[in-house]
C-alpha cells in the first residue's frame, strides 16, 4: 500500500509540475503579447530593438516562475519529512530532484534573459525608449503577480498560526507538527515572493515604486514628470 501511495504521490507531483509549466507558458505568452501589441504599440521604435526586448523579458518572466515553483517544491518535499504521514524517502528524493532541476534550468535561463534584457535596455539613453518601457512592463507584471501571491499566502499563513495555537477551534486536520510544517512552507513562500517583488521593483525609478525605498538598478534611471 505504501508503494502504491508513494507512486501516486510521485505521479501527482509530476502532473502538477506539467500543469504549472503549461499555465506559466500561457501567462508568459499573454504577457509578451500585451507588451508588444498593447503596451507599446503606439511608440515609435527607430532602433528596432523592441521585439528582441519583448522576447528577452518574456523569457525572463517565464523562467523566473519556473525557478520559483521549483524552489517551493524542494522546500515542500523536505518539510514533508516532518509530517505524521510523511512520504517515503524515495518520493521525497524524486520531488527534490524535480524541484532542483526546475531551479537549475529555470534559474539559469532567467539570469541569462534578464541580464541580456537589462543590457539592451541600458543601451538606450532615452528613458522613455521602447526597450525601457518593455522592461518596466515586465517589472510591473512580476510585481503584480508577486503581490497577489504574497497576499493570499499571508492570509493562509495567518489562519494556520491560529490553527497552531488553537487546533480544535480552527479545525486543524492534523497534529501541531503538521500545521507547523505548513507554516514553514508558507513562510518560505512569503519570503521568496517578497524577494522577487523587491528585486523587480528596483528596476523602476523610486517615484514609480510601491515603496520608494532601497537601491535602484542602473536601468531604473529615468526622469519622471511630477
Amino acid at each position: 500500500m505504501s508503494l502504491i501511495s508513494s507512486g501516486i504521490l510521485g505521479s501527482s507531483v509530476i502532473f502538477i509540475v506539467i500543469m504549472f509549466l503549461l499555465l506559466i507558458a500561457s501567462a508568459g505568452s499573454i504577457m509578451t503579447y500585451v507588451i508588444i501589441v498593447i503596451a507599446n504599440r503606439a511608440d515609435p521604435d527607430p532602433s528596432g530593438k523592441r521585439p528582441m526586448a519583448a522576447y528577452l523579458f518574456g523569457g525572463s518572466f517565464l523562467s523566473l516562475w519556473i525557478a520559483y515553483m521549483g524552489s517551493i517544491i524542494v522546500v515542500e518535499a523536505l518539510v514533508n519529512l516532518m509530517r505524521s504521514n510523511a512520504p517515503s524517502t524515495d518520493t521525497v528524493a524524486r520531488m527534490v530532484v524535480v524541484g532542483f532541476l526546475m531551479v537549475l534550468v529555470g534559474g539559469g535561463a532567467h539570469v541569462i534573459h534578464r541580464q541580456r534584457g537589462l543590457a539592451l535596455s541600458d543601451s538606450e539613453t532615452d528613458p522613455s525608449s521602447p526597450t525601457k518601457r518593455v522592461m518596466r512592463s515586465y517589472a510591473a507584471a512580476v510585481s503584480f503577480i508577486s503581490v497577489l501571491i504574497a497576499l493570499i499566502s499571508a492570509m493562509v499563513l495567518g489562519y494556520l498560526i491560529f490553527q497552531l495555537v488553537a487546533p480544535g477551534v480552527f479545525g486543524a486536520s492534523g497534529s501541531r507538527v503538521d500545521t507547523l510544517s505548513s507554516i514553514i512552507v508558507l513562510v518560505y513562500i512569503v519570503g521568496v515572493t517578497a524577494f522577487v517583488f523587491f528585486t523587480h521593483q528596483a528596476l523602476a525609478p523610486a517615484a514609480l515604486r510601491l515603496l520608494a525605498r532601497g537601491s535602484s538598478m542602473p536601468s531604473a534611471a529615468a526622469h519622471v514628470e511630477e
